[in-house]
Formats: C-alpha cells, structure tokens, sequence
C-alpha cells in the first residue's frame, strides 16, 4: 500500500504542474494534509474512559487531494488518503482513494463575498471511493488485508492567504461498507469488549494548505464571487456582441465602398467608352483614314497611309493638310496612348538604301505632326524598307502606293 501511494504521488507530482486552465480564469488547485482520525473497528482499545478514546485515535498522512474547480458554486475532484490506528489490541491502516464532489457553501450565503466572506470559504464535499485495508489482533496475531467501498462527507474551513495559497481546516466522516475491517466483525467483538452498533466508520480532523495553479497570471475561480463570475460572463457576452457588431457595421461600410467603386468604375468606362467613340467619330471625317469597328473599342486603329514620290522623303502639300487634320484630332481626343508612323519603300533600289529611306520618311511625318502639338514621346518611328508592300511593284501606280509611311493609333 505504501508502494501505491509513492507511486500515486509521483505521477500526480508530475501531471499537476501540467494542468492549465481551459479559459481567462484558473481552475487547478492541490491539497495537502496530515490530522488525526479515530477508527471505529473491532477490535477497541480496552483501556477505559478518556484513555480508550485515546488510544483508538490514530494519525492520518500523508493525504493528497487534485481538484477542478467549474465555477465558484461547484467543483470535483479526487483524493488519496492513509489513515491509521494503533491501539492496545489491534493496529492497522488504510489507503482511500475516493472521487468527491465540492460546493461553495460561502458563495451561496454570500454571493457577493463582501466582508468577512472576502477571505473565509466553507465547502462541503461528497463523495465515495474504496479503501484498502492491512489489520492485525494482537490477541491472536491475525494479520487480514481486506478492500472496502466507501463514501465520504466532509465540511471544510479555508482562509485566503494569498493569490496562491490558502490554510485549510477539514472535519470528515468516511463510511465503509465491511463490518470486519479491524479483523473482528463489529458484530462478535472480542472478549469483554461490547459489539459496536455504529459499523465499521471513521472521523477525521486535518489541518492543510491549497495552492491554487495558475494564479501568476490569472485569478483563480475560487476567489471570484458568484455576483462577479456571472456579470463577467455578462461582460464578455456583451463584448462579444459589441464585436459582432462592429463587424457586421464594417462589412455593410466594405460593401458600400464597393458599390462606389463599382459605380466610379462604370462611370469611367463609360466615359473612356464615350471618348473612344468619339475619337472613332472624328477620325471618320480624315480622308484615307481607316477606323476599326465600334464594337472594338480597343483594338488600334489604321489611320491612314500618306505617300512620297520616288526616292523622296518630303511632304507633299495633301499630305501636310491631311496630317494637320490627324494633329487637330490628336489634341483633341485624349483616350489614345501611342502613335506608330512605320515607313516604307518600294522595291526599286538596295536594301540599305531602301531601309534608311523609309526611316527619313517615319521621322518626317513624326517631326511635322510634333511640331502641330503633339508629344513627341507619344510617337513611335521605324523604317521597314520594301517589306510589306500594300501592292505589287510591277505597275507605276502599284509602286507609289508602296511608297508610304503607315499610321497606327494604339487606344
């Protein structure tokens, strides 16, 4: 039995300190106690007056108790205790493990814990379990090792020493369901000693400390009051729905911000889509211009092809006038981003010369149009030579078609 208890003790010695509460209040506490108790087995002492009394008490320790502790009303938790006797005719011992449950008796006289009761709990616990039982009659050297059920009450005193530790006063009555646990049935006796009546039952005073875990950082449940423990349940509820609320106000803001967004942002296609159209509108009246569909908003659109004459980079005079229409339409429209003046030749002549010919004639319409108003880094310049020719090069009139710098509108 003493195994047991040494090992009952070692493994909640290395869980305790393991149990965290599951919320913003600690809920673990541990008791340890030592007291006296007094058997009433068979056999009793045989000394008389207050020496029988005497000699039929014996110690108890070393006792252990774990506890969870729900709320300030109510709690459970389990115990391990060793009670002794050692009398004139017999000794023995016991090893009790019981389950109990424990009620605040202060907090329902007191809801509020003022006074007095800020200090002072009284709880009353209740509870069953079994013992373990080693006896030996000394008249005939019997020695029995018997189990028992039993049950337990208890009505205990604790004063509040600190946030961790509290003293503690306990009287308890343990009931066990054997007659025989002293090695005589209550009802036989042993030679002139009467019979108990009472059966087989034990009282035990101790005297302990409570450390309650947790309470570096939080307030234990033990010390909170019934009126305080729910109207912070209250508190949390209403910060709880507060939240919520705030939450549900900035959604419908969020939402709100978009429906204002969606609608700035249809109000800028359609204005983007207005200018398109108009941009598309204007160019229509550009003669040789070439305008994309107005469903395709924004594809880029072929403006025109202007010609030179052979082996010429210069503007003739229809081509500025056409150009000073593109540069009036240019300034006037903003939703385009990049013009594109590509120049080409015919197929008379060699490569390089070719090449460097159609770039003089992108960068003379480039120059013409930036002297009109237009940005100068809103247009891109290439020369291609004779590649891609419009038409074929076998005809006078095919060739001249061939020689032209290409305008493309990018929206």
């Amino acid at each position: 039995m003493k195994r047991s208890l040494l090992i009952l003790l070692f493994v909640l010695g290395a869980i305790v300190p393991e149990l965290k509460a599951q919320d913003s209040l600690s809920h673990w506490s541990v008791v340890g106690k030592v007291g006296l108790d007094y058997y009433r087995v068979t056999p009793v002492s045989t000394k008389t007056g207050i020496d029988q009394y005497i000699d039929d008490m014996g110690w108890t320790f070393p006792g252990l108790i774990l506890e969870y502790t729900i709320n300030p009303l109510v709690g459970f938790g389990g115990g391990v205790d060793y009670l002794t006797y050692d009398r004139n005719v017999a000794n023995g011992s016991t090893l009790d493990f019981s389950l109990f449950s424990s009620v605040n008796l202060s907090n329902l006289l007191s809801p509020k814990r003022s006074g007095f009761w800020k200090k002072v709990s009284v709880y009353g616990n209740w509870g069953v379990g079994l013992g373990f039982f080693s006896n030996e009659v000394l008249a005939t050297g019997k020695k029995e090792q018997l189990m028992s059920p039993l049950a337990t009450s208890a009505l205990s005193i604790e004063y509040k020493l600190s946030k961790a530790w509290a003293l503690r006063l306990e009287g308890q009555y343990r009931y066990y369901f054997r007659e025989d646990l002293g090695g005589v049935s209550s009802s036989e006796g042993l030679g002139q000693v009467t019979s108990m009546v009472y059966g087989n039952d034990a009282l035990a005073a101790t005297v302990g400390v409570r450390y309650k875990f947790g309470t570096s950082s939080k307030k234990h449940v033990r010390d909170v009051s019934v009126d305080n423990y729910y109207n912070q349940t209250d508190k949390k509820d209403a910060a709880i729905q507060q939240r919520l609320k705030a939450i549900e106000d900035e959604n419908k803001s969020g939402k709100e911000k978009i429906q204002k967004l969606e609608a700035y942002l249809k109000k800028l296609n359609d204005e983007k889509a207005a200018q398109i159209a108009k941009l598309q509108d204007d160019l229509k009246n550009i003669p040789q211009a070439k305008v994309a569909d107005q469903g395709n908003l924004d594809s880029p659109t072929v403006l025109l092809d202007v010609n030179f004459d052979f082996n010429s980079s210069e503007l003739t005079t229809k081509t500025k006038a056409i150009l000073d229409q593109v540069a009036v339409v240019l300034k006037v429209n903003k939703s385009w981003l990049k013009l594109s003046v590509t120049g080409y030749t015919d197929n008379v002549g060699g490569d390089n010369v070719n090449k460097k010919l159609s770039d003089k004639r992108a960068d003379v319409v480039k120059n013409y149009l930036v002297a009109k108003g237009i940005a100068a880094d809103a247009i891109n310049t290439s020369g291609l030579g004779k590649q891609n020719p419009k038409t074929t090069n076998n005809t006078k009139e095919g060739r001249y078609t061939n020689r032209r710098a290409e305008l493309i509108l990018q929206k």
